[in-house]
């Protein structure tokens, strides 16, 4: 099965518990001998990977037979900035995703967003559409069609992130960001691809920063929690 691992917990001298999460929900299981130099394992298992595992059930639940690395890794870990990158995605990945039912829904965007950031150089880019992709798994999509209070489609001169959608200049209040137009087309771009869609249209990393800061903000005001790898971005 695909596995995208969250978390690695010593155990014993030489194994690792392993965290991950797949297509069917969160999954663990025992990697045995990895801390082995010797081991089949060693050097296989990185944080936020995304890779092919056989598990094997036993009495005291799964254990690791074999692993394969989907994503190169090691073309992200020689690249600084594909680094932060990967851990900025992976923050956010465990902090929201809590329950198997999510975690289903959002494995395809996971997959989609790990495999790509191997290749691609437009990092920020591909943050900010993962983010607002996640944000619609997770309930929290923006109204981008008309305004969010008055549902006219016209006048549109910002986004409320306290009332979750876009705003006309008839309806703007304390909690309105103005945009101009070219960020309210992005704003509508981000929630209306799907998870295949990632890299149809990529923005330049200066184009689309500022709104990838302020959604991680919401974010985090959201869910009442502080985005660490969020202080490395650029």
């Amino acid at each position: 099965m695909e596995a995208i691992i969250i978390r690695l917990t010593p155990y014993k001298e030489k194994d690792y518990i392993v965290n991950a999460l797949t297509v069917d929900g969160l999954i663990t299981f025992r990697a045995s001998g990895a801390l082995n130099v010797k081991s089949n394992f060693a050097g296989k298992l990185f944080l936020y990977a995304l890779v092919f595992v056989e598990l094997k059930e036993t009495k005291v639940g799964y254990t690791l037979v074999s692993i394969k690395n989907i994503n190169n890794i090691a073309k992200i870990f020689t690249d600084y900035d594909k680094i932060i990158t990967l851990n900025l995605i992976g923050e956010i990945m465990i902090r929201t995703l809590k329950d198997d039912e999510t975690i289903k829904e959002a494995f395809p965007l996971l997959k989609n967003t790990l495999t790509g950031l191997a290749t691609t150089n437009n990092l920020l880019s591909l943050t900010y559409l993962f983010l607002t992709s996640l944000l619609k798994v997770l309930g929290l999509g923006f109204v981008i069609d008309r305004c969010v209070i008055c549902k006219r489609q016209d006048d549109i001169i910002g986004i409320s992130f306290h009332d979750g959608g876009l705003i006309c200049k008839h309806c703007q209040n304390a909690f309105t960001m103005h945009l101009n137009e070219e960020d309210i087309k992005k704003v509508r771009y981000g929630f209306m691809i799907n998870n295949d869609q990632l890299f149809r249209h990529e923005f330049q990393d200066d184009d689309i920063k500022e709104l990838l800061k302020r959604f991680i903000v919401y974010l985090e005001e959201t869910y009442n929690f502080k985005i660490v790898s969020s202080a490395l971005l650029k």
